[in-house]
C-alpha cells in the first residue's frame, strides 16, 4: 500500500507555485492602479485646458457685447472671484456659456479656476499698490495633477494666488 501512494503523482499546485503567482498578480495590479491613476489625472488636466480656453471665449464675447471684461462696475470685487463657485463672475458669463464650468476636483482651496478683473504687476511682489505697476486682467487653474510645464504670464502681485498659480493668462485691457 506504501509503494501504490508513492508512485502517485499530485495533481495541485504546491505552495511556493501559488505564492509566485500572488506576488506576480499583485505586482501587475499595481502597476495597473498607478497607470489608471496618472491616466485620470491626466483626463481631468486636459479638462482644466478646454475649460479654461471656454471661459476665455466667454469672456472674448461679453468683452465683444459690453465693451470691457467683467469688473468692480458689474459687481466683480477687485480681488477676483473664483470661477463656478456661484459668484457674481459666474452670472456675467453664463450667458456665455452652455454651463458655467468648474475645475473637477474643485475645492475652492487647491483646486479652482480664478478671473482676476485688476490684477496689478508689479516690481516687488506684495508690494503691489497699482500706482505704478501694470493693471492687467488675468484668468488662472490654481493647480494641475499631472501637467508639468503651464503657462504662466504672471508671476507677481495680483489676488486668487494667481500669482502662484499653475497657469494664469494675461489680458488687456483691464476693465474699469
Amino acid at each position: 500500500m506504501l509503494s501504490k501512494l508513492s508512485n502517485e503523482q499530485s495533481s495541485g499546485f504546491t505552495l511556493i507555485e501559488l505564492l509566485v503567482v500572488i506576488v506576480i498578480i499583485g505586482i501587475l495590479s499595481t502597476l495597473g492602479i498607478s497607470s489608471y491613476t496618472g491616466a485620470v489625472e491626466g483626463a481631468r488636466d486636459t479638462k482644466r485646458l478646454s475649460d479654461i480656453t471656454e471661459i476665455e471665449t466667454a469672456l472674448q464675447r461679453y468683452f465683444l457685447k459690453e465693451g470691457h471684461y467683467p469688473g468692480s462696475a458689474d459687481g466683480v470685487p477687485n480681488q477676483g472671484q473664483q470661477i463656478g463657485a456661484g459668484d457674481t463672475i459666474d452670472t456675467l458669463l453664463a450667458p456665455y456659456l452652455t454651463e458655467v464650468p468648474q475645475d473637477p476636483q474643485h475645492d475652492g482651496v487647491l483646486y479652482f479656476y480664478s478671473y482676476d478683473p485688476k490684477h496689478c504687476v508689479d516690481s516687488v511682489q506684495g508690494a503691489c499698490d497699482c500706482a505704478g505697476g501694470v493693471i492687467s486682467m488675468t484668468l488662472a487653474i490654481n493647480k494641475f495633477e499631472h501637467i508639468t510645464s503651464p503657462r504662466k504670464d504672471v508671476c507677481s502681485g495680483g489676488n486668487q494666488n494667481q500669482n502662484n498659480a499653475d497657469y494664469n493668462k494675461e489680458f488687456f485691457p483691464s476693465p474699469n
